[in-house]
């Protein structure tokens, strides 16, 4: 196998013959832009001015960087339910929010597939409590009927490196204009800033051979949390980067929206849908731009090394648990976590790409 056959995880530098005005979170006033979908996590908690203590009310399925950014903002983590298909169980949050305790609810547009936004917002303004939209699986995307997702509650956050060539990159964006809402974050380290560049670059022009599929791990040691998954509520180094800020400048927000949903359309009508195996989702609503695709199996790590070994770049998707999140009461969200795979949609993906990532699960079934 070449390195030209390498089916890259994340997007590669595309220099556009002309560039539009980047559209939400972009075009707001209200945006504010940091290092990291974390950090802006963490910092738009802040500037709500939620009580230390009280409870954000999370989605049972999530990756763990929330919970540890809404740790690190002084707060504390409680957990809802979810539908087969990723939407939010409004009678649990009611009978929860009913208890008492809650200041947020915390709502995740899952790969942009857009969450009941007008009940949660409706039960949001019920009981009193901020609704806090995470659309970092889906920048770009929007409703069915064109508002842009993320716009509904009082504060969104987004993460754009899913989605974009940029070494590192985050928004917040708050209903209520807070200029200072990153007043206490400084710029960002020049070396991990650097590194991260050089990860663009080498994705984009890199001759270097795929790497071998590495030596099976405990599954263990695979789902036991790691720092740097999280935040430091001591680190303060959350501005984004100037390079960052550049590079942002030159991205296409129409023709990255275009390329992600035809590449997951073609996997959606391809992969199999045996032996367990399955789309996540069902069918990719109007306005969605999902940054990636969800697989669902279960037999994820095998599946895995075999995309691995044909030169696919598949990820384990939030294979780790947090571990002051008790999932012990969520056997569903368990399940989620050792048997979902992230399979690359972005521009760089051709149809001959897509067709080879179908083949190949096609094999591995």
């Amino acid at each position: 196998m070449t390195a030209r056959t390498l089916v890259r995880k994340s997007p590669p530098l595309q220099l556009p013959a002309h560039r539009a005005a980047l559209p939400f979170p972009f075009c707001s006033p209200h945006t504010h832009l940091t290092r990291s979908g974390r950090f802006a996590i963490r910092e738009g908690l802040r500037a709500l001015g939620l009580p230390q203590g009280a409870k954000v009310l999370l989605p049972a399925w999530h990756c763990g960087s929330e919970a540890d950014a809404v740790l690190a903002a002084g707060l504390q983590t409680g957990l809802y339910r979810l539908h087969p298909d990723l939407t939010a169980d409004l009678e649990d949050i009611r009978r929860q929010m009913q208890g008492g305790g809650i200041a947020a609810l915390y709502a995740i547009h899952y790969f942009g597939y857009p969450q009941p936004s007008a009940a949660l917002l409706g039960l949001a303004q019920e009981f009193g409590v901020v609704l806090i939209e995470d659309v970092a699986l889906g920048l770009f995307s929007c409703m069915p009927d064109g508002a842009p997702l993320g716009r509904q509650g009082d504060m969104s956050v987004f993460s754009l490196v899913k989605t974009l060539p940029l070494p590192d990159g985050g928004a917040l964006w708050l209903r209520q204009a807070r200029p200072n809402a990153l007043a206490r974050l400084s710029a960002a380290p020049l070396r991990p800033v650097l590194a991260g560049f050089k990860g663009v670059l080498r994705r984009t022009f890199s001759a270097r051979p795929p790497a071998r599929p590495a030596a099976e791990v405990p599954a263990a040691r695979l789902e036991a949390w790691h720092m740097g998954a999280g935040i430091d509520p001591a680190d303060m180094a959350g501005r984004m980067p100037l390079l960052t800020r550049l590079l942002l400048r030159m991205a296409d927000a129409e023709t990255a929206t275009a390329a992600h949903r035809a590449n997951y359309l073609a996997l959606q009508q391809g992969v199999p849908r045996r032996g367990g195996m399955r789309p996540l989702l069902p069918d990719l609503p109007d306005g969605a731009c999902p940054a990636f695709f969800p697989l669902f199996t279960p037999d994820a790590d095998r599946v895995h090394a075999a995309l691995q070994a044909a030169g696919i770049q598949s990820v384990r998707f939030w294979r780790q648990f947090h571990p002051a999140v008790d999932l012990s009461g969520h056997p569903e969200a368990q399940q989620l976590k050792r048997s979902v795979l992230r399979l690359p949609v972005h521009p760089g993906i051709r149809a001959a790409d897509a067709a080879r990532i179908c083949a190949t699960l096609h094999q591995a079934c």
